[in-house]
C-alpha cells in the first residue's frame, strides 16, 4: 500500500510539474484542491504533498488562509535579472576569450555539439521542453563562461541563470515564438567565441538573453488576461 501512494504522489507531482512548466497552469492562477483533486483524479493528501515539493522547487508558491498558487512571472524581477544577467554573463564571456586555452575551445565545442544533436521540444509533449536540452543547455552556457579565470564570477553568473530558468522554460508555451532559431543563436555564440571576437560574442549572449525576456513581455498581457478569468 506505501509503495502505491508513492507511485501515486510521484505521478502527481511530475503532471503538475509538468504543466506549470508547460503553461498549461499558467503563472500566477490560484490551485484549488477541489479542482486538482478533480483534475488529476487524486486524493487531497497526495495534492498537498505535491504541492509541498513545487513550493520547494520555487514553482508554487503558498499563500496563509488562501491556499496555493503557481508562481507569478514578475515583470518588474524579469527585468532585473536581464540586465544582471546580460552585466555578469557578458563579462565572464570576455574573461573567457581573453584567458580561455585549447582545452576550454575544445569543452565549448562539445557542449555544443551535445546542445545541437539533442532535440529541444518533449517528443511526447511539445509543450514542454525535453529535459536532455534543458541540461545541454546549461552545460553549453556554463562552457561558455569556463575559461574565465575568476571563481566568483562564474558562480555569479551561474546563480543568475538558475535564476532565470523558469522564466525561459514559460518563453516557449507563453511567448509562443515557435519561429525563433534558437540553435543559430547558440552558434552565433559559439562562433565568435572562437575567433576570439569578444564583442561579437557578447552581442550574440546578450541578444540570445534578451529574446526571452521580450518573448514573454510579449506575451504578458494575455497571460494576465487569462490569469484573471481563471481566478
Amino acid at each position: 500500500m506505501a509503495r502505491t501512494s508513492v507511485t501515486r504522489t510521484e505521478a502527481l507531482y511530475t503532471a503538475l510539474r509538468a504543466d506549470i512548466l508547460a503553461g498549461r497552469l499558467l503563472p500566477g492562477s490560484s490551485l484549488p484542491f477541489a479542482v486538482l483533486c478533480a483534475r488529476y483524479s487524486a486524493s487531497m493528501g497526495v495534492i498537498r504533498e505535491g504541492l509541498s515539493r513545487l513550493v520547494e522547487q520555487g514553482l508554487v508558491q503558498a499563500e496563509p488562509q488562501h491556499g496555493f498558487r503557481v508562481t507569478s512571472l514578475s515583470i518588474e524581477d524579469l527585468g532585473d535579472l536581464t540586465d544582471a544577467r546580460c552585466a555578469i554573463e557578458s563579462l565572464a564571456l570576455r574573461y573567457a576569450i581573453e584567458h580561455g586555452d585549447l582545452a576550454w575551445e575544445a569543452q565549448l565545442v562539445a557542449a555544443h555539439h551535445q546542445l545541437d544533436r539533442t532535440g529541444q521540444m518533449d517528443p511526447d509533449d511539445p509543450d514542454l521542453f525535453n529535459e536532455e536540452w534543458t541540461r545541454a543547455h546549461a552545460a553549453y552556457h556554463e562552457a561558455s563562461v569556463a575559461g574565465c579565470p575568476n571563481k566568483r564570477l562564474r558562480a555569479i553568473a551561474a546563480s543568475l541563470r538558475d535564476a532565470a530558468e523558469l522564466y525561459r522554460r514559460w518563453s516557449r508555451p507563453i511567448g509562443h515564438d515557435e519561429t525563433r532559431d534558437v540553435p543559430g543563436e547558440h552558434r552565433a555564440l559559439l562562433e565568435a567565441a572562437l575567433a576570439r571576437d569578444a564583442d561579437r560574442a557578447v552581442y550574440a549572449l546578450t541578444t540570445h538573453i534578451r529574446h526571452t525576456t521580450e518573448v514573454l513581455l510579449a506575451g504578458a498581457e494575455q497571460l494576465d488576461k487569462h490569469v484573471a478569468e481563471s481566478i
